[in-house]
């Protein structure tokens, strides 16, 4: 029984830890946001956008039309079906 009570209360620990740090939906849209371009500025792409070319450059990019593994567009598609629920601007 003394298993038991810890247990719960090692779960209820963990998900008000896990509540206490949990991004707003503009964090998360802007995390995501750069989850994404981080996977494009790694397959060299030249970026249009000022706000990304100023976080991560265009100094070494040769592409607008990236190639991507199936794993980095796998990826890359979570992100999009995340901001869309989220409404990302």
């Amino acid at each position: 029984m003394n298993k038991l009570k810890i247990g719960v209360f090692s779960g209820l620990m963990m998900f008000a830890a896990m509540n206490s740090f949990a991004a707003t939906p503009e964090q998360e849209c802007q995390k995501l946001k750069d989850d994404y371009n981080v996977i494009y500025a790694s397959k060299g792409f030249c970026f249009k956008d000022p706000e990304a070319k100023a976080k991560f450059g265009n100094e070494n990019c040769y592409t607008s039309k990236p190639k991507f593994s199936e794993r980095e567009q796998q990826r890359l598609d979570e992100i999009k079906a995340r901001q869309k629920e989220l409404n990302c601007k």
